[in-house]
């Protein structure tokens, strides 16, 4: 065998044995990159978007123990259980918070959303009723991305100053989200939905 033959076959071995570090290495990136965060500050209001398993209120509620807000409001909408009861997010975020020592009255509950788009444009309307000038919008991880870029274009020139938070202990991370049936679904319909924001011009 020739020696630029055997230094091809070398190459190709090495690129083999390295294919599984360079495939983490894009799923990682790919991951990261739905991922957005501000510096918080005190705000007059935590707002917690509905949707997830209950972590979205859990970090919300710990937001305001800390004293980042005095008041929380919750976004959702109704949904139907397989054989079970309807319910909705933001009175079931609400009832969570109120287990955890967050008063009923010091959360807020948005009933009309179905998307992260009302959620911006519902939760505007209710600060600018309120005299908000200051927001922190709490959601898991892969959903933070494309939440700032929704809140950015609706409450532009609103007065209104919006920080994102993702929620800080999630099951869902840049770091392991492929390698679960779960994770890859809220991933790879992350990337979806922001192909048809674009197209509804909603970011």
């Amino acid at each position: 065998m020739k020696k630029r033959t055997k230094l091809v076959l070398i190459l190709i071995l090495l690129l083999i044995i390295q294919f599984p570090v360079f495939y983490k290495f894009w799923l990682e990136r790919m991951g990261g990159w739905l991922i957005y965060q501000d510096k918080i500050t005190p705000a007059d209001c935590i707002l917690v978007l509905g949707g997830g398993r209950g972590e979205r209120v859990l970090e919300g509620v710990d937001l305001y123990r800390k004293k980042y807000a005095p008041k929380i409001m919750m976004t959702g909408e109704f949904e139907q259980m397989l054989y079970g009861p309807v319910y909705h997010w933001a009175l079931q975020g609400q009832k969570l918070a109120a287990s955890r020592g967050v008063p009923k009255d010091n959360v807020i509950p948005i009933l009309d959303s179905k998307s992260t788009y009302d959620d911006a444009t519902l939760s505007k309307a209710e600060c600018l009723k309120r005299n908000y000038k200051t927001l922190i919008v709490v959601s898991e991880p892969f959903h933070t991305k494309r939440s700032y870029y929704v809140f950015k274009k609706v409450y532009k020139n609103s007065g209104i100053k919006v920080m994102i938070y993702p929620v800080q202990d999630s099951w869902w991370t840049k770091y392991n989200w492929y390698q679960s049936e779960k994770g890859l679904i809220m991933g790879e319909e992350e990337y979806v939905k922001f192909v048809y924001y674009i197209i509804k011009r909603q970011i």
